[in-house]
């Protein structure tokens, strides 16, 4: 699969990268506490978390509690090839998610989060002999948000297992539109391909954990991604029209096709493990590995040549003194952490080498207690970069801020007033 680029990224983009498969592949926990700890999720439990990344860490919450979570984003991106470079800047809705006890071993969660994003708009020159310079315009937008339903069960005192059954539903848009500026006797066509997608999907997980030291607890967590088809409608129009590139006066001339017809995704199956060290409320680290098998992705039966990904993750977190009464930032958690991710897409580049897009990142954020509660705001930042310079690619270097709230109350407990 190549991909030589002649032009930059536009502005108001989430990635160019976003044109393979659906798009960007949002965080699989989207808790801004785990965010400043590099994402690590596989064996994270405990206090007030809901992560989805484990279902079955759902079991560990206090079967009083109830809890509820939501965030959102601010990024600032810098896209880069070895001689042009553009800035973006987009913020959005992250997530929305409650969770609560049915019975002392049975928790249920619930919530919406962002599934896929896409968001490009590249123009990529080249040269045809007898024809001139042509010119083909790469724009895409939309994406997919899934609700999930959650439950976990208590296994005996040392395990837990749990599932998320995902409704995954949402519009993606892509057009590929082709210029011919150097001849009045060829006229441009767009191919536009908008899917809307009503499906379901489902992870699982188990969670382990046991004493290992002086109040120090021990998790080991799995979790499993089953593979699936995602279904919905597909709609496909090709046109032929005349368009002036730098004002972007468009005329349409012609529909050469449209159609409607049933999407068919094929979404690929996951595995992760990950371990973790707590000790109550005032410390804790963690390490995950994740793996995909996008090789497997397709779309309408056809795969895409994408290659099969992996991500290794690690993070720590601390409360100097979460009992403190007089000093309020001994009673904040701090966070840091970071990430590597060898990525499920492989260009060549101008160069004729096969470059991987790859990503990495550094982490940090806190937890600022709010008074008179056990509720709490977080931050997280995360700066990385995204792809590379090397063959022509385009690189992206980023800023990302994550805020959040997670309320903790208690359920059928009076509250007494002085």
């Amino acid at each position: 699969m190549g991909l030589g680029l002649a032009a930059q990224a536009q502005a108001d983009v989430d990635s160019p990268y976003s044109l393979f498969g659906l798009g960007q592949v949002n965080a699989r926990s989207t808790s801004v506490r785990l965010k400043g700890m590099g994402g690590v999720a596989n064996a994270m439990y405990g206090g007030g978390l809901i992560s989805t990344g484990n279902p079955a860490s759902y079991a560990k919450i206090d079967s009083l509690a109830f809890l509820f979570d939501a965030g959102l984003y601010f990024k600032t991106s810098t896209f880069s090839t070895s001689s042009l470079s553009e800035k973006a800047n987009n913020a959005s809705f992250n997530h929305v998610s409650m969770c609560f006890g049915a019975t002392d071993w049975w928790k249920i969660a619930v919530g919406v989060q962002p599934f896929t994003t896409s968001g490009y708009n590249m123009l990529v020159d080249d040269y045809e002999e007898g024809i001139g310079k042509t010119t083909t315009r790469f724009k895409g937008s939309g994406g997919l948000n899934r609700a999930y339903l959650g439950n976990a069960f208590k296994i005996g005192k040392h395990f837990a297992l749990g599932a998320n059954a995902y409704y995954v539903f949402g519009n993606s848009q892509a057009e590929t539109s082709l210029y011919f500026p150097d001849s009045t006797y060829y006229i441009g066509s767009r191919r536009s391909v908008d899917v809307m997608v009503r499906s379901f999907m489902f992870d699982y997980g188990v969670l382990f954990n046991t004493k290992v030291g002086n109040d120090i607890q021990l998790g080991v967590g799995l979790t499993y991604t089953q593979k699936i088809n995602l279904k919905g409608d597909q709609t496909l129009f090709i046109r032929s029209f005349e368009e002036d590139l730098d004002t972007e006066l468009e005329y349409l001339i012609d529909t050469i096709s449209y159609g409607v017809s049933e999407a068919k995704i094929t979404m690929p199956r996951g595995i992760g493990v990950g371990v973790s060290l707590q000790k109550g409320n005032n410390w804790a680290v963690g390490a995950d590995f994740n793996w995909t098998q996008w090789s497997q992705f397709a779309r309408q039966g056809m795969t895409q040549g994408l290659q099969n990904s992996w991500m290794a993750s690690v993070g720590a977190e601390f409360t100097p003194k979460h009992t403190s009464i007089s000093g309020y930032f001994t009673r904040v958690t701090y966070r840091f952490g970071g990430f590597y991710e060898h990525g499920f897409i492989n260009l060549q580049g101008n160069d004729g080498l096969e470059h991987s897009i790859n990503k990495m990142g550094v982490t940090a954020g806190m937890s600022l207690p709010l008074p008179r509660t056990l509720s709490k705001v977080n931050l997280a930042l995360e700066a990385g970069q995204y792809g590379t310079r090397e063959g022509g690619l385009i690189q992206e270097r980023y800023a990302k801020v994550n805020v959040g709230v997670s309320v903790f109350e208690h359920w059928f407990m009076k509250r007494k007033y002085k």
